[in-house]
């Protein structure tokens, strides 16, 4: 065979690879800016006390005062201070800044695939499967940090070498200032940016020192201000925060409050087991493969596996949320595996449709709708004078609700006190169905993790 002749047969397969992947930028790309275009069609509004809380450390911070809450993120308070004179407002700004983490995420994604394979396919593939996971709204549109959190891990993968081979000093030291600034962002995380740190200096030990100094760089300063600001009045709020995931709000032995599983949870999204089933075997797929890996990918697999058991022993199964870190790093590490045969990129395939039909089957279109405390709390304020017991939003309803009397339904005698006092009508706000009576009115989700509240009048 000629040289001409197999030149032509090696180029075939290629262009046909070059073509596949252009179609799917072209697919993928003006996807990614109708997704931007819809969030930014939603109003600014405060979707739970978390969000709210988050707003007033714009102005003032305090954990003390909730403002915000412990571990008071410090590093996103900062991020949206900047963003403060431009927005306008704390509730604007806090969604400016929301979305734009959000947002980041998919090409960061792209990118960390990318510098694991070298891959376009993967790379594409990352993108995708980032783009479409079902909590996509949730991280653009809950006012939270969540989102933060996952594109400062990723910015960290991103900045790994591909091996342990003479590693740089800068990106080393860059990808733990990185890191430190994700968990300045986001502390409730450090299980999960443990286990990424640990599983890259596991593969690459020759980064510790680069990274650690860079790490350091971030942390101590951020330290030595939130000292400055709060003193010893931090630590015991991150006690009693710390003893609250243990005994009240997590999904543990000793809570005093019944959740439901983690299991039915994701079993109420449509597809949600199925694509947890694939995201799990592709993890176990890496762990089997660790050794000469990449140290991203050790991190990745790593990241996953700690923050998982963090989250089924500890996280309330009633934030959706919690999972956002889980569904992205199963996506990159079922990209990266693309390239070691079919069976991972069916699986690609595989989790891309199921992911579809999880948005699809969750996701409201209108971005006119508001969240469903916000809608709630409008509609009792057509009713004023009255008192209302809910499980959901505490602070925002008292806020916006002043001619009501709000109880936390936590405190059930309390509650029940209240309402059968109140000299006007009386309501019930819940997350959950109340056996036996039936709901006035039902505020839905607008996408999944965004509870749906049923509203009950007692009188």
């Amino acid at each position: 065979m000629s040289s001409i002749a197999a030149a032509a047969q090696l180029g075939e397969p290629r262009a046909a690879v070059r073509g596949a992947l252009v179609a799917g930028w072209a697919v993928a790309l003006p996807a990614y800016a109708a997704a931007i275009l819809w969030v930014a069609m939603h109003a600014s509004a405060i979707s739970s006390d978390d969000a709210l809380f988050l707003t007033r450390g714009l102005t003032r911070f305090s954990v003390l005062d909730f403002s915000p809450q412990f571990p008071g993120y410090p590093g996103f308070i900062a991020m949206g201070r900047l963003l403060l004179p431009f927005a306008g407002d704390p509730v604007r700004a806090l969604a400016m800044l929301t979305a734009l983490m959000a947002f980041a995420v998919p090409p960061l994604a792209a990118a960390v695939a990318w510098r694991m394979t070298a891959s376009g396919a993967s790379a594409l593939a990352a993108f995708a499967l980032t783009l479409c996971q079902p909590l996509m709204p949730d991280l653009a549109l809950s006012l939270l940090t969540d989102g933060a959190g996952i594109a400062f891990l990723l910015g960290f993968l991103a900045l790994l070498p591909r091996t342990d081979e003479r590693p740089g000093w800068g990106a080393a030291f860059a990808a733990g200032a990185v890191l430190a600034w994700g968990l300045a962002c986001r502390p409730s995380d450090a299980v999960l940016f443990a286990g990424g740190a640990l599983g890259a200096l596991a593969v690459a030990p020759r980064i510790t020192l680069p990274a650690v100094l860079g790490g350091l760089a971030v942390a101590v300063p951020v330290a030595l201000v939130v000292a400055g600001l709060e003193g010893g009045i931090y630590i015991d709020e991150g006690m009693r925060f710390i003893s609250g995931h243990a005994t009240l709000w997590g999904n543990t032995a000793f809570a005093a409050t019944a959740h439901q599983t983690w299991v039915t949870a994701i079993g109420g999204v449509p597809g949600g087991l199925a694509l947890a089933a694939v995201m799990i075997a592709s993890v176990a797929v890496a762990l089997a493969r660790i050794r000469g890996a990449p140290p991203a990918l050790a991190a990745a697999t790593a990241a996953f596996i700690l923050y998982a058991t963090w989250v089924v022993l500890f996280q309330n199964p009633d934030q959706l949320r919690h999972l956002a870190p889980l569904v992205v790093l199963g996506g990159i590490i079922l990209a990266v595996l693309m390239a070691s045969g079919r069976a991972a990129m069916a699986g690609v395939g595989i989790a891309l449709a199921l992911e579809i039909v999880a948005l699809a089957g969750t996701t409201a279109t209108d971005p006119r709708l508001a969240p469903p405390l916000a809608a709630a709390a409008s509609a009792l304020a057509a009713e004023p004078g009255g008192a209302l017991a809910t499980n959901a939003g505490v602070a925002t309803l008292q806020a916006a609700l002043p001619g009501t009397r709000v109880y936390d339904a936590y405190y059930a005698a309390d509650a029940r006190l209240g309402l059968a006092e109140a000299a006007g009508p009386a309501f019930r706000l819940s997350m959950t169905p109340i056996p036996g009576m039936t709901a006035e009115t039902e505020f839905r989700g607008r996408f999944a993790g965004e509870p749906t509240l049923r509203l009950y009048r007692i009188k």
